[in-house]
């Protein structure tokens, strides 16, 4: 049988055909077929019996780690449909105010953008691990101009390689799971940042709203107090009070008045907080107030092992025990063989193939793949206490906030009843006043217990909603 080993053409010249120069060579030998099938078939057989050596299974949660009963004693779970663990923060933060800017803060954040950029490198990771299962190709044109005195013109050769390594015993399989894991991780990472964007900006947004009541009652108090200073130097004048009295009353109108400017104050430094995770310059935030606000009244947390799924913090520490799990599974598979095919072709007006098969067994390797193996186990189950961890900080969580929002309740109740009560003892001090028959002293106390009371109030309704931000964070952000 004979090959063409090369084929060199005259230089073309009109009006004439190409010279064709042909050189015979020997025929290649045809055993690389039947060696690379030998392997195939040696590998398989070696693969079969280690099929049960830990290589090529998938992850499955750790049986021990349970998700029940997280929320701890005193929180019912319930799996009705309407807890709070499947609302969008839409139907939690309902003031159209509030949402506007959400809204803004989730498409303006730096953050977020670049953890997007972070989620676009994981995608390409994982589509590099997967495209490791397909052969590699090396295509190289080559050509040149012959010059010789007895046949010059024109060459070429067109040589092509392959690489490809068969992928019996889970290494490449292992990386693309592993790969896979890191993907879904920087996904939740991503998604724990968008809910704690969303926390943040209603929890500021709730700090406005307090400070506007506190702001209202403050001043209205201090114009009271400015009324009464005026009543009681008139008193003073008709003998009715002295000037010690009017002085105390005096010092403590001051007082309010100041502390009306430390409201002011506030208030600026909340929307210059909020304006710059708005990505926005310092300016006035547009806002509704706390008598508009509803809150959810219903606090039913679901199942706890919800938080599995809808937590992605604890979503994050399990796809990092994931990708440990698929590294031990790596570290095993090296242990085993490598098979690889090469095959390159030369083609210059005909074909010549030539494949190699070749299997590569590690025997030493001067300890470090055992040294990998046991480096592997040692991240996994670090990674494993680190999950279990997450889930009782959820469970945690979820029971703290809960407990807030239900404290604040009953005490902005009780508060309720105390600014009622107070009011009608300053109506009355007021009233008994222009008689003469009460003393600065019981004015003061009337005046300022009634403040003290309504500010309390207000801190009251301020704690409750900050505690259902923090039970829709601790729920894991609720449904998208």
């Amino acid at each position: 049988m004979q090959i063409l080993k090369d084929i060199s053409l005259k230089q073309p010249r009109k009006g004439k055909t190409h010279k064709v120069h042909v050189t015979p060579h020997k025929a290649l030998p045809q055993c690389g077929v039947r060696y690379c099938a030998q392997i195939l078939i040696t590998s398989l057989f070696v693969a079969v019996l280690c099929s049960g050596c830990g290589i090529y299974g998938k992850y499955k949660r750790p049986t021990h780690v349970t998700a029940e009963h997280l929320y701890g004693i005193g929180v019912t779970e319930s799996s009705d449909s309407a807890n709070l663990a499947s609302l969008s923060w839409r139907e939690i933060f309902t003031d159209p105010n509030l949402q506007v800017l959400i809204d803004s803060g989730l498409a303006r954040n730096t953050d977020l953008k670049s953890l997007d950029f972070t989620v676009k490198q994981a995608e390409a990771g994982y589509k590099a691990a997967k495209l490791a299962f397909v052969p590699g190709f090396t295509f190289v044109p080559q050509g040149g101009y012959n010059i010789s005195d007895n046949a010059p013109g024109w060459s070429y050769a067109i040589p092509i390689a392959m690489d490809w390594e068969i992928d019996l015993f889970g290494k490449q399989l292992n990386q693309k799971r592993k790969a896979g894991a890191a993907l879904l991780m920087t996904q939740d990472v991503r998604e724990a940042a968008q809910t704690q964007i969303v926390a943040t900006i209603a929890s500021l947004y709730f700090q406005l709203l307090a400070l506007d009541g506190q702001l209202a009652v403050t001043d209205s108090a201090a114009n009271k107090w400015q009324e009464t200073v005026r009543v009681m130097r008139l008193m003073k004048d008709a003998g009715m009070m002295n000037e010690v009295s009017v002085s105390q009353t005096e010092a403590t109108c001051y007082a309010v008045e100041a502390g009306v400017v430390d409201i002011q104050k506030a208030i600026r430094s909340v929307e210059n907080a909020l304006c710059l995770i708005l990505k926005q310059t310092p300016h006035p935030i547009p806002r509704g107030s706390i008598g508009i606000q509803v809150l959810p009244q219903e606090l039913s947390v679901g199942v706890s092992a919800q938080l599995l799924a809808n937590r992605p913090d604890v979503r994050q520490a399990e796809h990092n025990l994931e990708q440990y799990f698929y590294g031990v599974q790596h570290a095993r598979s090296m242990f085993y063989p490598s098979i690889r095919i090469d095959a390159t072709g030369l083609y210059a007006g005909a074909f010549i193939p030539s494949l190699i098969g070749q299997l590569a067994q590690p025997i030493f390797a001067h300890g470090g793949l055992k040294a990998n193996l046991d480096i592997a186990k040692a991240q996994y189950e670090q990674a494993l206490l680190a999950f279990e961890q997450k889930l009782l900080q959820a469970g945690n969580e979820v029971n703290e906030a809960l407990v807030q929002c239900q404290t604040a309740r009953t005490k902005h109740e009780k508060h309720i009843q105390q600014v009622n009560a107070l009011q009608q003892a300053v109506n009355y001090t007021q009233l008994t006043m222009t008689n003469g028959h009460t003393t600065y002293l019981d004015i003061i106390y009337a005046q300022q217990s009634l403040l003290d009371a309504q500010t309390a109030q207000i801190n009251d309704w301020l704690e409750e909603a900050q505690g259902v931000v923090r039970l829709y964070q601790a729920l894991g952000g609720g449904v998208r």
